[in-house]
């Protein structure tokens, strides 16, 4: 009898000691939606509440996955509810035992579109909605904002016909409506008029506060639009680009400071001026003089504010011949950079020119790095040359001297121009006046050998390669 009731017991306890822990289950939710699903609850079929949210603080933008751990459970049937960023909740039921991906996607046929903004503003609100119907549905942006000039693909659900009513919402609340869009046969919905010329130009922050807001109208319009800078801030010494659309180059620009004070500067030409400066308005416009000695023609001329980054548009409104000269206006200081392009395609540019002192420019070899002229109607300064040791030893000694003259002082001094190297040199102070641009170089290398050009012009800003 004991070996029958031991027998027993073995035989109930056999399938416990072979049964096998659970392991831990996951689900993966694809949001395969336009929209970004903010709260996704995943519970058991009649549960009382939906338990917590499984994304907790953060979102599952569209076309991304997410895991849920759901522990050991032997569980099988499980109900999910999504809701969406605009409110629309997505109900799904579930057998994770079959499969543990969920996919949400919206129903009815999908078609992809281009949305391109051409206009000057931001496009924050899109409304797509079959042709006839009095709803016209959801923003199809969502979270979503379409740059000025710029585009975003957007997959469109739930329409069953091509033919489509559109309503787009810029930033500064203005409408643009399209009835009977063939959607099949105009994929790409362009917003704006792209015709109208782009006005483009730097602005530059010189005050010691940041600009909260920026604000962009034609002159004399009562409404300033939109913020132009957007959740953006212009700190000091910082730069932002600005782009309007518009047949004329005439605005009024309204900054408006972290400390709630405003600057206003109407009637600009976004046409001429090449930056517009905030901060620093007790300054007059000031004007630079280009001579062109350079042997080809300049083609166009980029002069900036100093602290702008971005050359900004041509201001030399045509091309500049040798021997010519023109006139350029700078708005806000005396310190600005000058790019020039000739009509080779080739480009020289200079920063830190200080206009005020000097605002004659002659353009001729060597410029960017020669001392500028004085102020118009004086003689300029000796532009000298640039030197270049392209042997392969150091240049220890520099002469330069009269033509004729015993050996003067060394120019060098205590420093040596390496192999490969380049410097400026100007004529010495201590030539005669009259000849101080000519004179006979000696450049002694560092193995002794002595390189002479006797009769070098010092003033003609070309370079003199040592050999």
């Amino acid at each position: 009898m004991r070996a029958l009731l031991a027998a027993l017991l073995l035989a109930l306890a056999a399938p416990a000691q072979g049964q096998q822990p659970q392991p831990p289950r996951e689900v993966t939710v694809a949001n395969e939606t336009d929209r970004a699903l903010h709260q996704i609850f995943l519970f058991r079929p009649g549960a009382a509440e939906p338990g917590p949210d499984r994304l907790g603080a953060h979102v599952l933008p569209p076309r991304a996955a997410l895991r849920i751990p759901l522990g050991r459970t032997s569980a099988c049937a499980f109900e999910l509810l999504a809701v969406l960023e605009d409110g629309e909740e997505m109900r799904r039921r579930l057998d994770i035992c079959r499969t543990s991906r969920i996919l949400l996607a919206e129903p009815g046929p999908r078609r992809e579109v281009e949305v391109a903004n051409d206009s000057d503003l931001d496009l924050r609100e899109l409304y797509v909605w079959a042709r006839g119907t009095a709803e016209q549905g959801r923003d199809r942006l969502g979270a979503s904002v379409v740059p000025a000039g710029e585009s975003l693909r957007l997959r469109l659900h739930g329409l069953a016909g091509c033919l489509a009513d559109l309503r787009a919402v810029f930033a500064d609340g203005t409408e643009e409506r399209r009835q009977g869009v063939d959607l099949c046969r105009a994929p790409r919905l362009g917003f704006g008029d792209p015709t109208l010329p782009v006005r483009e130009v730097p602005v530059l922050n010189r005050a010691r506060r940041a600009i909260h807001e920026l604000y962009a109208a034609p002159p004399g319009q009562a409404h300033w639009g939109p913020d132009r800078l957007g959740a953006a801030l212009l700190e000091p010494r910082a730069s932002f680009r600005l782009r309007l659309r518009g047949q004329d180059c005439a605005f009024d620009l309204r900054a408006v400071y972290e400390d709630g004070q405003e600057e206003v500067q109407r009637g600009l030409d976004l046409c001429l001026v090449q930056g517009v400066v905030f901060g620093d308005q007790a300054l007059p416009p000031r004007r630079l003089t280009l001579a062109n000695e350079h042997r080809r023609q300049i083609r166009q001329a980029f002069l900036v504010p100093a602290g702008l980054r971005d050359w900004g548009q041509d201001a030399l409104g045509g091309a500049l011949a040798p021997g010519d000269r023109r006139d350029l206006t700078l708005e806000g200081g005396c310190h600005a950079g000058l790019r020039i392009v000739f009509d080779t395609g080739a480009a020289e540019e200079r920063r830190g020119l200080d206009i005020c002192a000097a605002p004659l420019l002659v353009l001729r070899p060597g410029w960017t790095v020669e001392e500028p002229p004085a102020a118009e109607g004086k003689a300029p300064p000796q532009a000298g040359i640039r030197l270049r040791n392209a042997a392969p030893l150091p240049v220890v000694e520099l002469y330069a001297d009269p033509a004729g003259a015993p050996r003067g002082p060394d120019r060098l001094g205590r420093t040596i121009l390496g192999a490969g190297q380049s410097m400026a040199f100007a004529p010495p102070e201590d030539l005669p006046e009259a000849s101080r641009c000519r004179a006979d170089l000696l450049a002694v290398f560092r193995d002794g050998r002595e390189l002479r050009l006797p009769g070098t012009d010092l003033c003609s800003g070309e370079e003199v390669v040592l050999r």
